[in-house]
């Protein structure tokens, strides 16, 4: 299947399982007590786990990383192939992550929709670093993310697919 094809079949699926009638949208998906029952407690397990992900970022912690993801978990990205569960993605950031320093990221929900076992959340990133010459860079861009709850009532990234929108240098001050 072309990249083209599957790209269009992944998004069209996105779509799908995003407008599905039996999932509730969490406006802003922030666990800010918009929600009551179910909800609230969905958004507040997936607010922790998008904690546990930048935490992981900032520590520069591959197996934190990797744990975050499901056993089936597959990762999309149009700058890399596509990585597929915990260990791929364990491999991917270890390799990825060396060259970056002082990494942070911020997440922007827009948007989620949450089911019995599922969710799926929409949103912007901020992922910046300073690269190998001390040079600040900041990358902005989108995401989308499909959630899987386990028999534990935790959750766990199933799907990613994100892209950048747009990459910014920042000078740095000489002393």
């Amino acid at each position: 299947m072309s990249t083209h094809i599957r790209t269009g079949v992944v998004t069209l699926f996105v779509l799908v399982a995003a407008c599905s009638d039996d999932s509730r949208e969490s406006p802003g998906g922030t666990g800010t007590g918009r929600n009551s029952g179910a909800n609230a407690a969905a958004d507040a397990g997936i607010d922790s786990l998008n904690t546990r992900l930048v935490a992981a970022y900032r520590r520069r912690d591959p197996t934190a990383y990797g744990a975050l993801y499901t056993d089936t978990a597959v990762f999309e990205w149009p700058a890399f192939n596509t990585v597929r569960g915990p260990a791929g993605m364990e491999a991917m950031v270890r390799a990825n992550w060396l060259a970056l320093k002082d990494m942070d990221l911020q997440l922007n929900v827009s948007s989620r929709r949450i089911a019995e076992n599922h969710a799926t959340e929409f949103g912007a990133f901020q992922q910046s670093w300073s690269d190998s010459s001390g040079a600040r860079v900041t990358e902005f861009g989108r995401y989308v993310t499909i959630l899987a709850r386990g028999a534990d009532g935790s959750w766990k990234i199933d799907r990613f697919l994100g892209f950048a929108d747009s990459t910014r240098s920042v000078a740095q001050a000489r002393p």
